[in-house]
């Protein structure tokens, strides 16, 4: 065997499963056509999820000094008229230890993906290389790359294909998709405002306009992101002339500065896009994965599209670890597309219903949406109707779903305050990147019964006392969490999902069955 991972595509998922392997010690090899960062951004959001995984890559850091945290959205009718007005988001409940809607610029976070995988003396760069062939197997792939001068051919223990939606891999692995029947023609439009004009309102603008249905993003810096959608009559050719963007950005530039006209700025780029609903039927074959638009395209009215890929990368690599560790079982591996693809079909799904709403253009329909908005404006709790949130838990997988269900299994556990830390780590890192056991009540003689378990090597000493008096609950959310709903103990996963938990009792016999029906699972 050449290679224990080959990574096909060195985009931001690439790049970013390229980071968190290496962190483990596989030796990797990357093939990417393209030898450079292409120096337009696309992907232009985070949520609170992502940035906490980028703290477990030790980037998060980097990452701070090029987001711009979402304050408010506002929705505005056909005359401009507002609907409804969404403030405060970045003062909300970070559920996550991070605001939950971040803009950030593309190229810019693939340097410091890149930068950071100069470090990792075990990755290995084939840029401006083509992969033309690979034969899977349940062990080794063979693999066949080339360039213009010459090919290879190597052996690699595991395929990783974040190679995008028009994948070489899920096409090679002859994986179908299921098609959510959503597809919709925009032009997306980046464009820079010069130096001299400041930004003075960096709200965030769905424009719901039947006619032309419109998003402004004003993303960092004098970056602007406009999408437009193509209406059937439209002349394509036309639609991406600059002439015909600046027009259509004119009647909305004021809200930038007043001072900003159609001529204010650089047009950096045009393109004609058609939003899909795809998600693949199977995220694996054998020993091969697909992450990020390989496996799934989300329409982009939650900005999940790259986020998922990354969480998809994080999701598998904690898996794959553990077996080649023989901590578990090959099985688990079948987990990685019932849990992903879980969560990506909510994601796809809300997308679809933001976009049906949003970009509805009908004047029957739009009226309707525009009296529910205003009607929403004066009572929040209708605006649980649009899901304005993101998928965090599973109900399916790696999960006790039996033994003790409740309503905290499978979500992902609060994150305390970054600031409060324990050994001076923040909460993530103090209770580690395997299965961890929390204890909320009890002394510490009962937590020394529970480390006598016999299967309480599943932890790795990964095992924690949490009681009232613990740093960590200083955080009153935190705290609220778990003593409202009453928990004992939680079993957390690596990726920081609640694997089971124990309310209201303090019997030994429970907590042994939920930690034997966690080695079950595994092994």
């Amino acid at each position: 065997m050449d290679y224990d991972i080959a990574i096909i595509g060195y985009g931001p998922v690439g790049a970013t499963t390229a980071n968190i392997f290496a962190s483990l010690g596989y030796e990797i090899i990357v093939i990417d056509q393209n030898k450079e960062i292409w120096d337009i951004p696309r992907a232009v959001h985070f949520d609170g999820q992502t940035q906490r995984i980028f703290q477990s890559m030790g980037i998060m850091d980097q990452i701070d000094k090029i987001i711009d945290p979402a304050k408010e959205v506002k929705f505005l009718d056909a005359k401009g008229k507002e609907l409804i007005h969404i403030g405060g988001m970045d003062e909300r409940y970070q559920l996550n230890g991070y605001a939950e809607d971040v803009f950030f610029n593309q190229p810019k976070f693939e340097k410091i993906l890149r930068n950071s995988a100069k470090k990792y003396e075990n990755i290995k760069l084939k840029l401006g290389y083509e992969l033309i062939n690979l034969e899977a197997n349940d062990e080794n792939n063979n693999l066949k790359i080339v360039n213009s001068e010459s090919e290879e051919c190597f052996t690699a223990k595991y395929v990783l294909g974040c190679d995008g939606a028009d994948s070489f891999i899920r096409k090679s692995l002859k994986i179908e998709s299921h098609d959510f029947n959503c597809d919709q023609d925009w032009v997306v439009v980046d464009y820079l405002v010069d130096e001299k004009f400041s930004i003075e309102d960096r709200c965030r603008y769905q424009i719901c306009d039947y006619k032309r249905p419109t998003t402004l993003l004003p993303i960092t810096e004098n970056h602007v992101r406009w999408e437009f959608m193509i209406k059937p009559d439209d002349d394509i050719s036309n639609m991406e002339n600059e002439s015909t963007i600046r027009n259509l950005m004119e009647p909305h530039l004021w809200r930038l500065n007043p001072l900003i006209t159609k001529e204010s700025g650089t047009l950096l780029r045009s393109s004609k896009y058609t939003f899909h609903g795809l998600l693949a039927k199977n995220f694996k074959y054998k020993n091969c994965f697909l992450i990020g638009d390989s496996a799934h395209q989300t329409p982009p009215f939650l900005g999940q599209g790259l986020c998922q890929g990354i969480k998809d990368a994080y999701n598998l690599a904690w898996k794959i670890n553990g077996i080649d560790k023989n901590s578990y079982s090959k099985k688990i591996l079948d987990t990685y597309t019932i849990e992903r693809s879980e969560v990506v079909t909510f994601a796809i799904e809300t997308a679809i219903k933001q976009q049906n709403i949003i970009a509805s253009q009908s004047m029957i329909k739009s009226f309707i949406r525009d009296l529910f908005l205003r009607t929403a404006a004066f009572f929040p709790k209708l605006l649980s109707f649009l899901s304005f949130s993101y998928p965090w838990n599973y109900s399916n997988g790696i999960i006790d779903k039996n033994l003790y269900p409740n309503d905290v299994n499978g979500i992902i556990i609060p994150q305390p305050n970054l600031k409060l830390r324990s050994n001076d780590l923040p909460f993530d890192q103090y209770i580690g990147d395997e299965f961890a056991f929390l204890l909320f009540k009890g002394d510490r003689f009962f937590l020394e019964k529970i480390k006598s378990l016999p299967n309480m090597k599943i932890f790795n000493n990964n095992i924690f006392q949490v009681d009232e008096n613990h740093i960590f609950n200083e955080d009153t959310d935190f705290f609220n969490w778990h003593n409202d709903k009453k928990l004992t103990a939680v079993i957390i996963k690596p990726d920081k999902h609640v694997y089971g938990a124990i309310k209201d009792s303090m019997k030994i016999e429970n907590i042994e069955k939920l930690i034997d029906k966690l080695h079950n699972d595994l092994y």
